[in-house]
């Protein structure tokens, strides 16, 4: 994939979410939580990272899979329909996003 293409794919998978209603923030954006969507070599990669709001009792090791397993259902049902190929990328429980060919 072309880097001009990698942008491309980047812009409108952004676009995508924020019309679906989603609020987009920068990986590049340190201690920014919510959706948060960075561009890799082939493909983008779509990830959450939980606000400090959703574990009132402050725990460390509050896990969220619930949440992040509703999330990439709504993220793959959303890209999908957009004509986007998606998959979970298991290493890392985020969606990886790739243009079809």
């Amino acid at each position: 994939m072309t880097s001009d293409a990698a942008q491309k794919l980047l812009a409108d998978v952004c676009a995508t979410l924020a019309r679906a209603g989603f609020d987009v923030a920068s990986a590049g954006e340190d201690g920014s939580c919510g959706l948060r969507v960075r561009r890799e070599t082939d493909s983008v990669m779509v990830g959450w990272v939980p606000a400090s709001e959703l574990d009132p009792s402050g725990r460390e090791d509050a896990e969220f899979e619930g949440i992040r397993a509703a999330l990439r259902s709504a993220l793959l049902a959303i890209l999908t329909q957009a004509g986007h190929g998606v998959q979970v990328d298991r290493a890392s429980g985020e969606v990886r996003v790739r243009l079809l060919a």
